[in-house]
């Protein structure tokens, strides 16, 4: 695949689409993969809980929060080829049985109020206009006593980043926090996650993140 433009490349992050979709999710996981499982690490979860991922993307990291016994998953993304993928993905893993990838977005989930026990959301929250109605229907679903985990770019790292300049909305850690707040839920831990990788166009870059951890 040629490189992208950060403009296209910024739009197929947002919403995966056409003859890109697949090749960029893939380089999204290799990317990310890192963050991904320090996340999922946080979430930490136990036997039998409900899990709900949004924008899985390709779903490639469903089987790490399937790894304890009797544990379901779902995911919800904006992007039909993601959906697609993301069905065909857990098929290959044999999980068809305990996980799903549905089309949804993340201001009105495809979900029952106070049916999830851990929500993770990794690298998604800049497609979001407001923090507050999001954070709201993750606070809707999640049961009393769930957890949410958020990975983001702190946003000096993300201004660094050609793509980022083509719709992407950066947060503020306090921000997050606040908004964490204000829809009910309690931001019970923080951690910085730091690695070094290679940008879009081949220069290699320091990546700041937090990780952050709410409970309902």
């Amino acid at each position: 695949m040629r490189v992208l433009s950060p403009d296209h490349l910024a739009a197929q992050l947002r919403h995966p689409h056409g003859e890109h979709a697949l090749v960029v999710a893939e380089s999204m996981n290799r990317s990310n993969g890192d963050l991904n499982r320090a996340a999922i690490a946080l979430l930490s979860v136990t036997p039998g809980e409900q899990v709900l991922e949004i924008g899985p993307g390709n779903a490639a990291f469903a089987p790490d929060l399937l790894r304890t016994p009797h544990s379901r998953y779902v995911g919800v993304d904006v992007s039909a080829a993601m959906v697609e993928a993301g069905t065909a993905v857990l098929a290959m893993h044999g999980l068809q049985d305990r996980a799903e990838v549905h089309l949804g977005d993340a201001h009105a989930l495809p979900l029952d109020t106070a049916c999830i026990d851990a929500a993770l959301a990794v690298n998604t929250l800049y497609f979001w206009d407001e923090l507050k109605f999001p954070f709201a229907e993750l606070a809707r679903v999640l049961r009393p006593g769930g957890r949410l985990c958020l990975a983001f770019g702190d946003a000096a790292f993300m201004r660094t980043l050609p793509f980022t300049a083509h719709g992407f909305h950066l947060h503020e850690l306090a921000e997050v926090e606040q908004a964490l707040r204000s829809a009910g839920l309690t931001v019970q831990g923080w951690r910085a996650h730091h690695e070094t990788g290679r940008s879009n166009d081949g220069r290699e870059v320091s990546k700041h993140f937090h990780l952050l951890l709410a409970r309902r």
